[in-house]
């Protein structure tokens, strides 16, 4: 990332960024704490021994979010370190007029193969029973068979339709349904935002002028520090600001 392209987006406004996700986010683990705690308090007062693996994760998210606060106020003012400042683009892709992002093909054939096995699966619990089953049992067995194999495969066309293409003035999100296009000009921001141990290590995410997340692309992507880095040069082109943020909550500034 070029000087030019930083100064470009430290200028660009700050209505832009995205806080507000943060506040749903802080507000998602609060609402799940409390209720994981009111559960763990009700079960207690019925008798039942599990009230105390509900208190338990309850105190376990609370000890995370206060380190998270706490992790938030230790960062530095410029925020946490960055680490897209070290992808580059590879050879040719900022150059060309349209580039595409795709699973690797390894990804791919990994979840066709796990669409293999959910296909066998049905057979194999159907001859592996003991008396077979008939009647209801069967039709049970038929039905989770069913809803199973046909998700694998879904999910199988799903990741072969997936892909992320851009272009000098927008971005494409092809997927299972319609392609959701997202142009440059419309944007408000873009973020790098790490991930929590669930999921992918990062996400890139796209939000509108209202601080709203509209589009996020997983690194589980193939290239994907080549996809930031290029996402980047087009978004500080048209001035939009880009922030980091990493897994306990701090941003960039």
């Amino acid at each position: 990332m070029t000087d030019d392209f930083r100064d470009s987006a430290s200028s660009s406004t700050d209505a832009a960024h995205p806080g507000l996700s943060a506040t749903r986010e802080r507000f998602v683990v609060i609402w799940v704490t409390a209720a994981f705690a009111g559960l763990g308090v009700w079960r207690y007062l019925v008798g039942d021994s599990s009230a105390f693996l509900f208190l338990g994760l309850a105190s376990l998210l609370f000890a995370l979010f206060v380190y998270s606060l706490f992790r938030q106020r230790r960062a530095a003012p410029e925020g946490p370190p960055d680490p897209s400042t070290q992808w580059r683009l590879a050879a040719g892709i900022a150059d060309g007029g349209e580039s595409m992002f795709r699973y690797s093909s390894g990804s791919i054939w990994a979840v066709r193969i796990v669409a293999l096995i959910s296909l066998l699966l049905g057979p194999a619990i159907y001859l592996a029973s003991s008396p077979r089953p008939l009647g209801g049992e069967l039709y049970g067995i038929g039905v989770f068979w069913t809803l199973l194999s046909g998700a694998s495969f879904l999910a199988v066309r799903a990741c072969e339709r997936f892909g992320v293409e851009v272009t000098h003035i927008e971005i494409v999100h092809h997927r299972l349904r319609s392609s959701l296009t997202h142009s440059f000009q419309a944007l408000g921001s873009i973020a790098l935002l790490e991930g929590s141990g669930r999921g992918p290590s990062y996400v890139l995410a796209l939000y509108d002028p209202q601080g709203r997340r509209v589009d996020q692309f997983p690194s589980t992507l193939d290239g994907f520090e080549n996809l930031v880095a290029l996402v980047k040069v087009r978004a500080f082109e048209f001035g939009l600001k880009y922030r980091y943020r990493d897994m306990w909550g701090s941003w960039t500034t």
